[in-house]
């Protein structure tokens, strides 16, 4: 009995330390697919930052808490992914863009917070939305500035 204690104490261990390995190391990247990646993550928050934005415009309603929660998924992905994301090597050209665009991820989703909330009526929790996601903006272009130049890639058949 004590050895199949001992075995399932084993695969427990094992398992948890495949699982470290997985989440806790960064995500490395070739350079070019890095800088793909992080304009890939900066277009997909601003889009869903335009979309929410637009909902807010419009007014407090069911439209806005689900463009709210639906938003609040795409900002803690970029967040996480901003996070996460290395070169495979080289010095990390990109660093200050990818924490503008941690900060804006944190703004834009807060703002979701409050906009999905049932405050959402609160004159004061609408503002306080405003401000937030005016600071995302402000990120998002920061980041724009700091993000190299990505090179078009080839399209349809380059082939001599």
């Amino acid at each position: 009995m004590v050895w199949l204690y001992l075995v399932i104490l084993l695969v427990l261990a094992a398992s948890l330390i495949g699982a470290y390995r997985v989440l806790g190391t960064p995500s490395r990247l070739a350079p070019r697919d890095y800088g793909v990646v992080l304009e890939d993550i900066r277009t997909s928050v601003e889009r869903a930052a335009a979309r929410l934005r637009r909902s807010l415009e419009a007014g407090a309603g069911g439209s806005l808490e689900d463009e709210a929660t639906a938003a609040r998924k795409i900002f803690q992905t970029g967040y996480y992914q901003a996070l996460r994301l290395r070169p495979a090597s080289g010095p990390d050209r990109a660093a200050d863009a990818r924490a503008s665009i941690g900060r804006a991820c944190e703004a834009y989703e807060w703002a979701g917070r409050m906009l999905g909330s049932e405050s959402v009526h609160n004159p004061l929790v609408l503002e306080a939305a405003r401000r937030l996601m005016d600071a995302g903006d402000v990120a998002l272009r920061q980041v724009e500035r700091e993000l190299p130049a990505v090179p078009d890639s080839p399209r349809g058949n380059t082939a001599p």
